[in-house]
């Protein structure tokens, strides 16, 4: 009987233990919900202090720095941001994560009028997930920006070529051959427009 009672407490002894250790492993998540629900409620200075409490010493640096980067950029921090988000990337490989980051500093660096920038991170992001159709949205419009400015700078007598980047009117240039093909209309041999329809 004595044999009876030792396999249940090894039992018990051995699930006290994962609860134990899933409990040390959960305490993190639990400051960054903690931090997340604040951070719905507008309590942006307390959910950094409950992210900055999370223990990240093992794992979920990745997550924390990404949420304080949000808190940052709801401040209007947008340097202390840019700073949190590169922690973020550089402490994972979740793809998710990778993504969100490259997104969120889209929409900074289009806030900032930095469309360029912009473009670049939107473009980051649909590399990605190339499936986001926010992403999309976002990299068009940053596009579209950019290609305001060349031809404000073309129409004031300023040469592109000596302000703009190299990639940006070669893209800027492709974009357009594109544009230009997609929007034809095609016309038969006696000049009439010809209806997809």
């Amino acid at each position: 009987m004595a044999t009876k009672m030792k396999i249940p407490l090894i039992i018990i002894a051995v699930v006290l233990t994962m609860l134990t250790a899933s409990c040390r492993e959960s305490a993190p998540s639990a400051h960054v919900l903690a931090g997340n629900m604040s951070y719905a409620r507008g309590q942006y200075q307390k959910s950094i202090l409950q992210y900055l409490g999370a223990d990240t010493v093992n794992s979920g640096k990745d997550v924390v720095f990404y949420n304080l980067a949000n808190v940052y950029y709801a401040l209007g921090e947008g340097d202390a941001a840019l700073r949190a988000w590169a922690m973020a990337e550089s402490s994972t490989d979740d793809m998710d994560i990778l993504f969100r980051v490259a997104f969120n500093r889209g929409v900074l660096y289009y806030h900032w009028g930095r469309y360029d920038e912009a473009y670049r991170s939107f473009r980051r992001a649909l590399t990605l997930k190339p499936s986001d159709i926010d992403a999309k949205i976002n990299l068009e419009d940053a596009l579209s920006r950019i290609r305001s400015a060349v031809s404000q700078k073309t129409a004031s007598g300023v040469n592109p070529g000596e302000d703009g980047d190299k990639d940006s009117r070669h893209l800027l240039d492709y974009v357009r051959r594109k544009e230009a093909d997609a929007w034809s209309v095609q016309t038969t041999e006696s000049g009439e427009s010809v209806e997809d329809w």
